[in-house]
């Protein structure tokens, strides 16, 4: 396979001002040889493959080792590395529909703004993004989750500067997917995004070896030892219980409970477990992620 990155993409410098999304990048990850990725055309049709990089405005896809798509990147919607194109949310799909290009990354970082190029080498190909404030960020393509380039198929989202002198009423629908948590990876996303004070259910189950200790292992309540958290992201808690946080905010527990919990602000929700050091550890939760639909209402003053 030959990973193309030696051309440079540049799209339209058009910057739509945007606050949906937080605007931090992590910078870390491996190179992007072998990363899978669905590009869903604007015609929607999904092509699935081996991501093959950028070159001459075009998009390079090996959906087998004699099938080598060369795709036209202004036909491309979004370029999903972390599923199929298939059971986005609605709320990230609203801000995918405007002007702006939305980029979520594995990390659990994300951000509204433009693709500006790429650029690179085989190895080590580099994102360079714009984002709605201006400030650009290089990002490389193996940290990427998915990349929304624009203009999703659907009605736009309203403009938020319109002056109204009613309410305003917005309805988040029900959204449910299995997710498997990785006890080695920080966060892992659901692919949910929340608002405040929506109502979400949480169905897990699994085991997870939290250090070469074979018996230091926990399950979605915590340590089976008893074993509690100095540091971490929940400290005095128990070691390796099931975890969440929406964006970048503060992680709250969630463990072997079923009640729906509340969610504390809006945005993207991660998962994770509750452990300082994840390099050592061993196996993974499966986790079944129901948000129950919920309405928010907000009052406008008219502009004079």
């Amino acid at each position: 396979m030959s990973v193309r990155f030696l051309g440079r993409f540049r799209l339209p410098q058009r910057l739509a001002i945007a606050t949906a999304l937080t605007a931090l990048l992590g910078l870390t990850g491996l190179a992007a040889a072998d990363q899978q990725v669905t590009a869903l055309l604007r015609n929607g049709e999904r092509v699935t493959g081996v991501f093959d990089g950028y070159n001459n405005n075009q998009v390079y896809v090996d959906v087998s080792a004699s099938d080598e798509r060369k795709i036209p990147v202004g036909d491309v919607v979004l370029l999903d590395f972390v599923g199929g194109a298939q059971g986005l949310p609605e709320t990230e799909l609203s801000q995918a529909r405007g002007d702006d290009h939305v980029l979520l990354l594995k990390s659990g970082n994300a951000a509204k703004g433009r693709l500006v190029s790429v650029e690179g080498t085989d190895r080590d190909p580099t994102l360079l993004f714009r984002t709605s404030s201006g400030e650009e960020r290089r990002v490389r393509f193996s940290e990427v989750g998915r990349l929304y380039l624009g203009h999703y198929p659907g009605a736009a989202p309203a403009d938020s500067s319109a002056p109204t002198a009613g309410p305003t009423t917005i309805t988040t629908a029900a959204q449910s997917g299995a997710v498997t948590v990785n006890a080695t990876q920080r966060w892992t996303s659901t692919g949910i995004t929340v608002a405040k004070g929506q109502r979400v259910a949480f169905q897990a189950s699994g085991e997870v070896q939290l250090s070469p200790d074979a018996n230091d292992t926990a399950t979605t309540a915590g340590s089976k030892l008893g074993r509690r958290m100095s540091a971490g992201p929940l400290p005095g808690q128990l070691s390796g219980a099931l975890i969440g946080r929406v964006g970048n905010g503060q992680a709250f527990g969630i463990g072997n409970q079923t009640e729906a919990l509340t969610m504390p602000a809006a945005g993207m929700l991660y998962l994770g477990v509750n452990d300082d050091n994840v390099d050592d550890n061993r196996g993974a939760f499966t986790v079944t992620v129901t948000a129950q639909p919920t309405t928010v209402t907000s009052q406008r003053r008219p502009q004079p």
